[in-house]
């Protein structure tokens, strides 16, 4: 499934290294990812910082958003009832979480042919490599990923960019795209503790042009964050800490706990058919 990302020729794997047949070669990291990412300069920090990610892995392993990691661990064993070698990949896949238990859930059901993780974020892909025995993850763009043309069954997206050309260009013709969006209701406490005027999540936005969607799955529930550090995170996690002006920022620092509202749309796609 990858391709050398200079000159668009299969890689190969050689022991340690991805090498294509032109001669171009990328050393697979001790952790087990690679970098395949070839816009950023030497030192440049791209996605993701690795304390970014580590707060997000600690945040993910207690469990929060266990019932979303189930729900699409359920839509891979209905999307591939009657399928076999199936080539799977997450595009923009963080440090792995959910990424790892649908490579598992696929490789315990005899399904999963081959595994790829592919994010911008080098510590992230860093650390998901750690962790999953069934993927190969490789450091790149979600806009330009390092695979072969119609090479992917199941192409997920969870709450990451949705590039529609460069999924029609990797999905097989009879794939699908998998992603998970916001609901309406999605960190409503949270958003009323921050903001004087908070707005829900528009549901009905999220389509994906050359596509048809053939399902949708919508659920809800709430947990309750038990201290500061997990309230900043799952704050950190979302858009709106980009956009937040100091004085929503400080009613944030000042929370001490929370119960909060999590709402996920599991969105299915397939490619829209051609003449």
């Amino acid at each position: 499934m990858l391709i050398c990302p200079h000159c668009g020729a299969p890689l190969v794997r050689k022991d340690k290294t991805f090498c294509c047949e032109s001669g171009h070669s990328y050393d697979i990291a001790r952790a087990g990812y690679c970098n395949l990412l070839q816009t950023n300069k030497p030192g440049d920090h791209t996605g993701d910082s690795k304390e970014m990610v580590e707060a997000r892995r600690r945040f993910l392993d207690q469990g929060y958003y266990e019932g979303l990691a189930m729900a699409m661990c359920q839509q891979m064993k209905n999307l591939t009832k009657d399928k076999a070698d199936i080539n799977f990949v997450d595009a923009g896949c963080g440090e792995g979480y959910y990424t790892r238990q649908m490579a598992a859930v696929l490789h315990e059901n005899g399904k999963l042919k081959e595994s790829i993780g592919v994010d911008i974020s080098k510590s992230a892909t860093q650390y998901a490599a750690k962790r999953d025995l069934h993927t190969q993850y490789v450091t790149g763009s979600a806009f330009h990923m390092p695979l072969a043309d119609h090479c992917a069954d199941i192409i997920c997206s969870l709450f990451a960019p949705t590039p529609e050309d460069e999924f029609l260009r990797v999905l097989k013709p009879d794939g699908v795209v998998v992603c998970a969006v916001p609901g309406e209701d999605h960190l409503w406490e949270l958003k009323c503790a921050v903001y004087d005027k908070p707005y829900q999540n528009r549901e009905e936005k999220y389509q994906l042009r050359g596509f048809r969607r053939i399902g949708r799955q919508k659920f809800t529930y709430r947990v309750h964050l038990e201290c500061p550090e997990d309230i900043q995170t799952l704050f950190a996690m979302t858009p709106y800490s980009h956009r937040t002006p100091k004085i929503g920022l400080a009613r944030l620092q000042a929370l001490k706990e929370l119960d909060v509202t999590l709402s996920f749309v599991i969105l299915v796609f397939s490619a829209e058919e051609t003449e």
